[in-house]
């Protein structure tokens, strides 16, 4: 039985897909933030049966009250939106993770993907790492495809185990079908929350040139500027935060440029914790301010 709901014919010329989920592998919410923003204007032409995904107890509907009155209930949902940027047709999956049926909903993408002819598949998220905000962010990747990648491609060294991932699954799902894919991670300062706007512009930046076209990006740019200099001014009057800020950037700075650094790794660098709930708790509201 299919996840899908319901999915419209249409007229498409070398198609690329995009796709990135809420939840895990999504800090900062610089995966979705970016997705959405792309598939910004565009028209839904496919979605998936939330009540076939989704567990509702744990990724529950948002409720909007309105005096007193329930007026509208928000689902989790999962879609496909159609967009044409330069004229290229760039179909966004974006949504919520699911719960359910990641094996059979991997074989519902593929028969998406070869039903619209899909020459590209892209997966885009984030994860969090100790890394400084005041730093050029960082984007790694993972493919299985060596050919597409671009020059400046940061590919994923080593051996990794870590949780898995609907978007990665989906990815390798796709690829075995023999549709070419890659997916980018942008590293996020461990101790900032969503929206991380200099991650998301980064990210559209990277998926822009995988598919040839300039991506909108909207205000994105004036966003992060504002948004990092907010968070580097009131660290300013916070010495813990500060000190723990600049030997981030030691650390970073230190690094051999040529040599990849690791994805996730807090060796030798103090937690949050060490710093004090209340740095932590500021850095967050500071990074949610714009």
């Amino acid at each position: 039985m299919s996840t899908l709901s319901f999915a419209t014919d249409v007229e498409l010329t070398d198609p690329v897909m995009l796709l990135a989920l809420s939840g895990w592998v999504d800090a900062a919410s610089v995966g979705t933030g970016a997705a959405e923003t792309i598939a910004e204007g565009g028209e839904v032409i496919a979605r998936f049966d939330p009540d076939a995904l989704f567990d509702y107890r744990s990724s529950r509907p948002t409720l909007h009250f309105t005096d007193g009155e329930l007026s509208k209930v928000v689902w989790p949902r999962l879609e496909v939106v159609h967009r044409r940027v330069e004229g290229r047709d760039i179909l966004v999956v974006v949504g919520n993770e699911p719960d359910f049926r990641w094996m059979e909903l991997t074989r519902d993408l593929v028969d998406l993907a070869e039903r619209y002819g899909v020459t590209k598949f892209v997966t885009l998220g984030a994860v969090p790492a100790p890394v400084p905000h005041t730093r050029p962010i960082r984007i790694v990747c993972t493919t299985s495809d060596p050919s597409i990648l671009l020059d400046g491609d940061d590919v994923l060294p080593d051996d990794l185990v870590v949780p898995g991932a609907a978007v990665s699954v989906f990815r390798q799902g796709v690829a075995d079908a023999g549709i070419p894919a890659i997916g980018y991670w942008v590293q996020v300062p461990h101790y900032l929350q969503s929206p991380f706007h200099a991650g998301v512009l980064s990210l559209i930046e990277r998926a822009g040139a995988q598919i040839g076209v300039s991506l909108p990006v909207g205000d994105l740019a004036d966003k992060s500027s504002e948004q990092i200099e907010e968070i580097s001014r009131d660290l300013a009057e916070r010495q813990d935060a500060r000190e723990y800020v600049e030997r981030l950037e030691r650390i970073h700075d230190a690094e051999d440029e040529k040599e990849p650094r690791p994805m996730i790794s807090f060796d030798d660098i103090p937690s949050p914790d060490e710093i004090g709930a209340e740095i932590e708790k500021f850095l967050r509201s500071a990074s949610d301010g714009d």
